[in-house]
């Protein structure tokens, strides 16, 4: 049985799932730890509610290990990594049913996630670059 899965990330993905179904706002709550691309500065005792919604995130994934997306802080765009041991809670925002675990955050794994943050940075360098270019624009129609 060592072999097994976590049921963690199933679990997240399907309250996820019950949220969008049920026109909720998804919401899950993250140990700073565990995490990279998220502005130290708005972590409030080491922990971040974020809106994981399909209106405030882009290209959300979430598999057996990470919860990757992108989103915008302050208007900058950036590619968020959320290790799933750091997820304490998922919920609806509305009603606040949900799920909540206990964060089961190990140091080297940190570690070696931090290997992969340099390369993150470059993408999100190169990401917002290729935004700049192709410049979304309003335009008012009468």
């Amino acid at each position: 049985m060592n072999n097994v899965s976590s049921i963690k990330p199933y679990l997240i993905h399907a309250v996820h799932e019950w949220c969008i179904n049920n026109e909720y706002c998804p919401y899950i709550s993250v140990l700073e730890d565990g995490c990279s691309g998220i502005p130290t500065e708005l972590f409030k005792n080491k922990e971040i509610i974020l809106n994981i919604s399909s209106q405030s995130v882009n290209d959300l994934q979430i598999d057996n290990t990470i919860i990757q997306f992108v989103t915008r802080f302050n208007g900058v765009p950036k590619k968020i990594r959320i290790m799933i041991e750091a997820v304490s809670a998922v919920f609806a925002r509305e009603s606040g049913q949900g799920l909540t675990f206990i964060p089961e955050i190990n140091m080297e794994r940190i570690k070696e996630s931090c290997v992969d943050d340099s390369i993150l940075q470059k993408d999100q360098a190169l990401s917002i670059e290729n935004k700049q270019q192709n410049k979304a624009f309003l335009k008012i129609v009468k």
